[in-house]
């Protein structure tokens, strides 16, 4: 990675979401775990255009190879994590998921596992990385000069829901979720298995 490109690419996705949600507020959120540092990750929270609405936070630098890496693909990742309130657990998280994705690349149809709550109160303690279906695919990816970004989707589910996945497959458990009508934002949710 040359000087500087890192840096280009951060701007290059905020500049993005800028253009993708107009008029909405996006917010660089702080990026302190100590046990997870990774020092050229960020977190962008894109705040809802109305009261009540869903906060997103999405990473930012996760998709240019760290320091030292040996990563050279074409394609990068960064991770969405929607929220129904503002909460810095997003970035704790999303930390989480970079951290994971630093030491084996993530791809969709991965989990990670939280090992407690992803939010109070709920029965979800996974993460699965998945495709951004349910929103514009121009939104989704951005091409960069020798790189393009690909927006990854991370939703809190069960442990019931990660097995279901692993026995029939990403698809048979997102047909689950389109069947129950998915509020995957909602910490209060019930599993669809």
């Amino acid at each position: 990675m040359g000087p500087g490109i890192g840096v280009d690419a951060q701007t290059a996705i905020e500049a993005h979401l800028r253009h993708g949600f107009p008029g909405q507020r996006v917010v660089v959120q702080g990026w302190r775990t100590d046990a997870m540092s990774a020092p050229h990750v960020r977190v962008l929270r894109v705040d809802p255009e109305t009261r009540g609405g869903l906060w997103l936070h999405v990473s930012s630098g996760a998709s240019v190879p760290a320091p030292g890496s040996t990563a050279t693909g074409p394609v990068g990742s960064e991770f969405v994590l929607v929220t129904p309130f503002k909460t810095l657990r997003a970035v704790e998280l999303l930390a989480m998921v970079v951290y994971f994705h630093g030491v084996q690349e993530l791809t969709v149809g991965d989990t990670v596992s939280v090992g407690e709550p992803w939010l109070p109160g709920s029965t979800c303690g996974h993460l699965l990385i998945s495709a951004p279906y349910l929103l514009a695919d121009e939104l989704w990816t951005l091409p960069l000069p020798g790189r393009e970004v690909r927006f990854r989707w991370v939703i809190p589910i069960t442990a019931q829901e990660r097995a279901y996945a692993a026995r029939r497959g990403l698809e048979a458990l997102e047909q689950r979720f389109e069947e129950a009508g998915l509020e995957y934002w909602d910490p209060h949710r019930a599993s669809v298995i």
